[in-house]
Protein backbone atom coordinates (compact mmCIF):
# COMPACT_ATOMS: atom_id res chain seq x y z
CA UNK A 1 0.00 0.00 0.00
CA UNK A 2 1.35 3.52 -1.03
CA UNK A 3 2.25 5.64 1.65
CA UNK A 4 -0.88 8.00 1.06
CA UNK A 5 -2.85 5.25 0.86
CA UNK A 6 -1.51 4.55 4.38
CA UNK A 7 -2.42 7.22 6.31
CA UNK A 8 -6.12 6.82 5.08
CA UNK A 9 -6.22 3.74 6.05
CA UNK A 10 -5.17 4.89 9.48
CA UNK A 11 -7.39 7.34 9.41
CA UNK A 12 -10.56 5.68 8.73
CA UNK A 13 -9.57 2.91 11.08
CA UNK A 14 -9.79 5.99 13.66
CA UNK A 15 -12.95 7.99 12.29
CA UNK A 16 -14.79 4.61 12.25
CA UNK A 17 -14.54 3.79 15.60
CA UNK A 18 -16.53 6.81 16.85
CA UNK A 19 -19.36 5.50 14.81
CA UNK A 20 -22.28 4.54 16.25
CA UNK A 21 -24.20 3.36 13.29
CA UNK A 22 -23.02 -0.65 14.50
CA UNK A 23 -22.35 -2.85 11.90
CA UNK A 24 -25.85 -4.00 10.18
CA UNK A 25 -26.70 -7.03 8.29
CA UNK A 26 -23.74 -9.26 6.68
CA UNK A 27 -24.30 -9.13 2.90
CA UNK A 28 -24.60 -12.48 0.82
CA UNK A 29 -21.98 -12.77 -1.47
CA UNK A 30 -24.23 -14.77 -3.92
CA UNK A 31 -27.05 -11.86 -3.86
CA UNK A 32 -26.91 -10.61 -7.29
CA UNK A 33 -26.61 -7.14 -6.07
CA UNK A 34 -23.36 -7.74 -4.20
CA UNK A 35 -20.01 -5.98 -5.61
CA UNK A 36 -16.66 -8.05 -6.01
CA UNK A 37 -13.80 -7.78 -3.36
CA UNK A 38 -12.57 -4.04 -3.67
CA UNK A 39 -8.68 -5.30 -3.71
CA UNK A 40 -8.00 -1.88 -4.85
CA UNK A 41 -8.36 -0.69 -1.25
CA UNK A 42 -6.63 -3.74 -0.02
CA UNK A 43 -3.39 -3.60 2.41
CA UNK A 44 -0.48 -5.07 1.46
CA UNK A 45 -1.00 -7.48 4.32
CA UNK A 46 -4.37 -8.31 3.05
CA UNK A 47 -3.70 -9.17 -0.44
CA UNK A 48 -0.80 -11.60 0.76
CA UNK A 49 -3.05 -13.56 2.63
CA UNK A 50 -5.86 -13.86 -0.20
CA UNK A 51 -3.61 -15.38 -2.43
CA UNK A 52 -1.26 -17.00 0.45
CA UNK A 53 -1.32 -20.79 0.99
CA UNK A 54 -2.52 -19.94 4.67
CA UNK A 55 -6.25 -18.44 2.90
CA UNK A 56 -6.13 -22.62 1.34
CA UNK A 57 -5.82 -24.13 4.36
CA UNK A 58 -8.60 -21.02 6.22
CA UNK A 59 -10.82 -22.21 3.32
CA UNK A 60 -10.09 -25.73 4.16
CA UNK A 61 -11.25 -25.30 7.63
CA UNK A 62 -14.49 -24.02 6.91
CA UNK A 63 -15.10 -26.82 4.10
CA UNK A 64 -17.16 -29.79 5.07
CA UNK A 65 -15.96 -33.08 5.89
CA UNK A 66 -17.28 -34.88 2.38
CA UNK A 67 -16.38 -31.91 0.32
CA UNK A 68 -18.05 -28.92 -0.79
CA UNK A 69 -17.53 -24.77 -0.56
CA UNK A 70 -16.75 -23.17 2.64
CA UNK A 71 -20.15 -21.49 2.21
CA UNK A 72 -21.56 -25.18 2.26
CA UNK A 73 -19.80 -25.74 5.38
CA UNK A 74 -20.56 -22.89 7.41
CA UNK A 75 -24.42 -23.22 6.41
CA UNK A 76 -24.36 -26.64 7.19
CA UNK A 77 -22.35 -26.70 10.42
CA UNK A 78 -24.77 -24.07 11.76
CA UNK A 79 -28.36 -24.94 10.34
CA UNK A 80 -27.18 -29.12 12.02
CA UNK A 81 -25.97 -27.96 15.09
CA UNK A 82 -28.48 -25.68 15.52
CA UNK A 83 -31.30 -27.51 14.29
CA UNK A 84 -32.54 -25.59 11.72
CA UNK A 85 -33.15 -25.27 7.55
CA UNK A 86 -30.05 -23.64 5.90
CA UNK A 87 -32.32 -20.89 4.79
CA UNK A 88 -32.70 -20.16 8.45
CA UNK A 89 -29.42 -20.44 9.40
CA UNK A 90 -28.63 -17.97 6.56
CA UNK A 91 -31.05 -15.33 7.88
CA UNK A 92 -29.31 -15.25 11.01
CA UNK A 93 -26.00 -15.00 9.66
CA UNK A 94 -27.31 -12.09 7.71
CA UNK A 95 -28.99 -10.78 11.20
CA UNK A 96 -26.53 -11.44 13.72
CA UNK A 97 -26.34 -8.42 15.21
CA UNK A 98 -30.28 -7.81 15.91
CA UNK A 99 -30.35 -10.95 17.44
CA UNK A 100 -27.52 -10.16 19.55
CA UNK A 101 -28.94 -6.90 20.53
CA UNK A 102 -32.24 -8.98 21.90
CA UNK A 103 -29.73 -10.71 23.79
CA UNK A 104 -27.77 -8.39 25.76
CA UNK A 105 -30.84 -6.29 26.36
CA UNK A 106 -32.61 -9.56 28.27
CA UNK A 107 -31.22 -8.60 31.04
CA UNK A 108 -29.16 -6.02 32.81
CA UNK A 109 -25.38 -6.09 31.64
CA UNK A 110 -24.24 -3.80 33.93
CA UNK A 111 -22.39 -5.88 36.47
CA UNK A 112 -20.18 -8.93 36.35
CA UNK A 113 -22.88 -11.74 36.66
CA UNK A 114 -24.99 -9.70 33.77
CA UNK A 115 -21.90 -9.98 31.55
CA UNK A 116 -21.12 -13.36 32.45
CA UNK A 117 -24.81 -14.18 31.31
CA UNK A 118 -24.57 -12.79 28.19
CA UNK A 119 -21.49 -14.81 27.35
CA UNK A 120 -23.07 -18.40 29.10
CA UNK A 121 -26.33 -17.75 26.93
CA UNK A 122 -24.98 -16.02 23.99
CA UNK A 123 -25.65 -17.87 20.01
CA UNK A 124 -26.14 -15.04 17.50
CA UNK A 125 -22.31 -14.68 17.72
CA UNK A 126 -21.74 -18.18 16.50
CA UNK A 127 -23.60 -17.20 13.27
CA UNK A 128 -21.54 -13.78 13.15
CA UNK A 129 -18.31 -15.31 13.70
CA UNK A 130 -18.31 -18.28 11.00
CA UNK A 131 -20.22 -15.92 8.35
CA UNK A 132 -17.60 -13.65 8.42
CA UNK A 133 -15.03 -16.24 8.39
CA UNK A 134 -16.68 -17.42 4.95
CA UNK A 135 -16.72 -13.47 4.14
CA UNK A 136 -12.87 -13.70 4.55
CA UNK A 137 -12.48 -16.57 2.83
CA UNK A 138 -13.74 -15.14 -0.47
CA UNK A 139 -11.92 -11.45 -0.17
CA UNK A 140 -14.51 -9.39 1.70
CA UNK A 141 -13.48 -8.92 5.00
CA UNK A 142 -10.13 -8.50 6.84
CA UNK A 143 -8.04 -11.85 6.84
CA UNK A 144 -6.78 -11.23 10.74
CA UNK A 145 -6.36 -14.88 11.24
CA UNK A 146 -4.31 -15.36 7.76
CA UNK A 147 -2.43 -12.25 7.97
CA UNK A 148 -1.29 -14.00 11.58
CA UNK A 149 -0.79 -16.87 10.16
CA UNK A 150 1.46 -15.44 7.53
CA UNK A 151 3.20 -13.56 9.87
CA UNK A 152 4.16 -16.30 12.33
CA UNK A 153 4.48 -19.04 10.24
CA UNK A 154 5.45 -23.06 11.20
CA UNK A 155 7.36 -22.89 14.39
CA UNK A 156 10.75 -23.08 14.09
CA UNK A 157 11.17 -26.12 16.14
CA UNK A 158 8.50 -28.22 14.30
CA UNK A 159 5.91 -28.25 16.70
CA UNK A 160 4.92 -25.48 18.50
CA UNK A 161 2.16 -24.78 20.97
CA UNK A 162 -0.31 -22.15 20.27
CA UNK A 163 -3.56 -20.81 22.66
CA UNK A 164 -6.63 -19.49 21.09
CA UNK A 165 -7.72 -16.96 23.22
CA UNK A 166 -11.57 -15.76 22.86
CA UNK A 167 -11.41 -18.60 20.10
CA UNK A 168 -15.08 -18.13 19.39
CA UNK A 169 -16.33 -21.00 16.40
CA UNK A 170 -12.55 -22.37 16.29
CA UNK A 171 -11.31 -21.34 13.05
CA UNK A 172 -8.26 -19.63 13.94
CA UNK A 173 -7.43 -22.42 16.02
CA UNK A 174 -8.18 -24.93 12.92
CA UNK A 175 -5.62 -23.29 10.83
CA UNK A 176 -2.89 -23.28 13.31
CA UNK A 177 -3.68 -27.47 13.85
CA UNK A 178 -2.48 -27.61 9.90
CA UNK A 179 0.36 -25.41 10.80
CA UNK A 180 1.28 -28.31 13.02
CA UNK A 181 1.04 -26.12 16.29
CA UNK A 182 -0.80 -27.81 19.27
CA UNK A 183 -3.25 -25.90 19.84
CA UNK A 184 -5.84 -24.77 22.96
CA UNK A 185 -9.33 -23.53 22.67
CA UNK A 186 -10.26 -21.43 25.44
CA UNK A 187 -13.13 -19.00 25.75
CA UNK A 188 -15.96 -18.01 28.78
CA UNK A 189 -18.47 -18.34 26.15
CA UNK A 190 -20.17 -22.21 26.62
CA UNK A 191 -22.08 -21.96 23.96
CA UNK A 192 -19.15 -20.82 21.61
CA UNK A 193 -16.74 -23.71 23.29
CA UNK A 194 -19.06 -26.24 23.14
CA UNK A 195 -19.72 -25.10 18.98
CA UNK A 196 -16.39 -24.88 18.48
CA UNK A 197 -15.61 -28.36 19.66
CA UNK A 198 -17.96 -30.05 17.76
CA UNK A 199 -16.54 -28.84 14.37
CA UNK A 200 -13.53 -29.68 15.20
CA UNK A 201 -13.91 -33.16 16.34
CA UNK A 202 -15.79 -34.04 13.62
CA UNK A 203 -13.09 -32.81 10.98
CA UNK A 204 -10.58 -34.97 13.16
CA UNK A 205 -8.92 -31.83 14.44
CA UNK A 206 -7.23 -32.70 17.73
CA UNK A 207 -7.03 -29.97 20.04
CA UNK A 208 -7.73 -29.06 23.76
CA UNK A 209 -10.78 -26.98 25.37
CA UNK A 210 -10.94 -24.37 28.45
CA UNK A 211 -13.99 -22.73 29.86
CA UNK A 212 -12.68 -19.42 31.02
CA UNK A 213 -11.57 -18.69 33.74
CA UNK A 214 -10.07 -22.35 34.08
CA UNK A 215 -6.33 -21.84 34.49
CA UNK A 216 -4.01 -20.87 31.20
CA UNK A 217 -0.79 -22.97 33.10
CA UNK A 218 2.48 -21.33 33.36
CA UNK A 219 5.31 -21.48 30.34
CA UNK A 220 2.85 -23.45 28.58
CA UNK A 221 2.73 -21.90 25.23
CA UNK A 222 4.63 -20.28 22.20
CA UNK A 223 2.25 -18.51 20.80
CA UNK A 224 -1.09 -16.74 21.91
CA UNK A 225 -3.60 -15.42 19.67
CA UNK A 226 -6.28 -12.60 21.12
CA UNK A 227 -8.34 -11.51 17.80
CA UNK A 228 -11.22 -9.32 18.66
CA UNK A 229 -11.37 -10.62 22.21
CA UNK A 230 -9.32 -7.90 24.54
CA UNK A 231 -12.90 -5.64 24.16
CA UNK A 232 -14.94 -7.95 25.66
CA UNK A 233 -12.62 -8.25 28.64
CA UNK A 234 -14.06 -6.79 31.97
CA UNK A 235 -10.55 -6.90 33.71
CA UNK A 236 -7.94 -7.03 31.10
CA UNK A 237 -4.64 -6.06 33.24
CA UNK A 238 -5.63 -9.81 34.83
CA UNK A 239 -6.15 -11.14 31.83
CA UNK A 240 -3.27 -9.82 29.63
CA UNK A 241 -1.02 -11.36 33.12
CA UNK A 242 -2.55 -14.26 33.07
CA UNK A 243 -1.58 -14.48 28.73
CA UNK A 244 2.43 -13.62 30.00
CA UNK A 245 2.36 -16.37 32.77
CA UNK A 246 1.06 -18.64 30.41
CA UNK A 247 3.71 -17.63 27.66
CA UNK A 248 7.17 -19.48 27.28
CA UNK A 249 9.94 -16.45 27.88
CA UNK A 250 10.17 -14.78 24.28
CA UNK A 251 6.59 -16.30 23.06
CA UNK A 252 4.41 -13.79 20.89
CA UNK A 253 0.81 -12.24 21.73
CA UNK A 254 -0.89 -11.25 18.72
CA UNK A 255 -4.51 -8.92 19.69
CA UNK A 256 -6.01 -6.45 18.57
CA UNK A 257 -8.31 -3.91 20.19
CA UNK A 258 -11.63 -3.55 18.14
CA UNK A 259 -12.58 -0.34 20.37
CA UNK A 260 -16.17 1.49 19.48
CA UNK A 261 -18.13 3.93 20.57
CA UNK A 262 -20.80 2.84 22.32
CA UNK A 263 -24.25 2.85 21.13
CA UNK A 264 -27.34 -0.35 21.46
CA UNK A 265 -25.23 -2.29 18.36
CA UNK A 266 -22.11 -2.23 19.83
CA UNK A 267 -23.01 -2.57 23.64
CA UNK A 268 -20.96 -5.65 24.27
CA UNK A 269 -17.72 -3.80 23.81
CA UNK A 270 -16.56 -2.55 27.08
CA UNK A 271 -14.03 -0.04 25.47
CA UNK A 272 -14.49 2.79 23.60
CA UNK A 273 -10.37 3.84 23.71
CA UNK A 274 -7.80 1.10 23.05
CA UNK A 275 -5.15 3.05 24.97
CA UNK A 276 -6.41 1.14 28.26
CA UNK A 277 -6.09 -2.09 27.25
CA UNK A 278 -2.39 -1.35 25.68
CA UNK A 279 -1.18 -0.45 28.53
CA UNK A 280 -2.33 -3.45 30.18
CA UNK A 281 -0.77 -5.16 28.07
CA UNK A 282 2.26 -3.71 27.64
CA UNK A 283 2.79 -3.47 31.65
CA UNK A 284 2.34 -7.01 32.11
CA UNK A 285 5.45 -7.68 30.57
CA UNK A 286 5.12 -7.90 26.59
CA UNK A 287 7.52 -5.25 24.62
CA UNK A 288 5.33 -4.33 20.90
CA UNK A 289 7.31 -5.49 17.76
CA UNK A 290 4.75 -4.56 15.03
CA UNK A 291 1.64 -3.09 14.33
CA UNK A 292 0.22 -4.69 11.29
CA UNK A 293 -2.20 -2.24 8.96
CA UNK A 294 -2.69 -0.19 12.45
CA UNK A 295 -5.28 -3.02 13.47
CA UNK A 296 -2.68 -6.50 14.47
CA UNK A 297 -0.27 -5.74 17.43
CA UNK A 298 2.58 -8.40 17.43
CA UNK A 299 3.92 -8.18 20.85
CA UNK A 300 6.80 -10.43 22.75
CA UNK A 301 7.28 -11.55 26.00
CA UNK A 302 10.06 -10.29 27.56
CA UNK A 303 11.48 -10.60 31.25
CA UNK A 304 10.45 -8.23 34.05
CA UNK A 305 13.07 -7.94 35.96
CA UNK A 306 15.39 -5.71 33.81
CA UNK A 307 16.23 -1.89 33.49
CA UNK A 308 15.42 -1.91 30.27
CA UNK A 309 11.97 -3.33 30.75
CA UNK A 310 11.10 -0.71 33.35
CA UNK A 311 12.66 2.17 31.24
CA UNK A 312 10.41 0.23 28.58
CA UNK A 313 7.59 0.43 31.13
CA UNK A 314 7.83 4.20 31.82
CA UNK A 315 7.96 5.52 28.70
CA UNK A 316 4.78 3.27 27.95
CA UNK A 317 2.68 4.95 30.44
CA UNK A 318 3.87 8.14 29.06
CA UNK A 319 2.52 7.23 25.80
CA UNK A 320 -0.73 5.28 26.66
CA UNK A 321 -1.66 6.21 30.68
CA UNK A 322 -0.27 9.58 31.26
CA UNK A 323 -2.50 12.97 31.68
CA UNK A 324 -1.24 14.38 28.27
CA UNK A 325 -1.65 11.35 26.72
CA UNK A 326 -5.43 10.91 27.38
CA UNK A 327 -6.06 14.54 26.53
CA UNK A 328 -4.35 13.99 22.96
CA UNK A 329 -6.83 11.05 22.38
CA UNK A 330 -9.70 13.11 23.47
CA UNK A 331 -9.01 15.64 20.81
CA UNK A 332 -8.29 13.21 18.25
CA UNK A 333 -11.86 11.25 19.04
CA UNK A 334 -13.77 14.82 19.11
CA UNK A 335 -12.18 15.30 15.66
CA UNK A 336 -12.91 11.77 14.16
CA UNK A 337 -16.59 12.61 15.47
CA UNK A 338 -16.81 15.93 13.73
CA UNK A 339 -15.10 14.08 10.53
CA UNK A 340 -18.41 11.86 10.67
CA UNK A 341 -20.99 14.59 11.04
CA UNK A 342 -19.40 16.36 7.86
CA UNK A 343 -19.00 13.09 5.71
CA UNK A 344 -22.63 11.92 6.42
CA UNK A 345 -23.46 15.52 5.60
CA UNK A 346 -21.94 15.44 2.50
CA UNK A 347 -23.16 11.93 1.80
CA UNK A 348 -26.54 13.07 2.85
CA UNK A 349 -27.05 10.57 5.41
CA UNK A 350 -27.59 10.19 9.32
CA UNK A 351 -26.55 8.42 11.58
Amino acid sequence: MAPVLRVFHRIAIVVLREDVAGQGAHFDPEDPSTEAPARARWTTAHRRAVDSPNMTLFRDALRPMGGGSSRDGVLGDLAEYHGLAPEEALQRCLHWEDTSVEEWEAAPRDSADGLADFYATVESWSFDLLWYAYLQSLGYGYPESVIVADRVGRHPRGRGSMLDLGSGAGVTAQLFAALDYDVTLADVSKPLLDLARWRLERRGVQADYLHLPAELGEDAFDLVTALDVMVHVPDPAETAERLYRALRPGGLLIANYDVRRRSRSSAWHLYEDDLPLRWAVERAGFRPETLIDGVLWVYRAVPTDTRAWRLRTAWAWVRLASPPATAVRAVRRAAARAALVIAYAVLGTRR
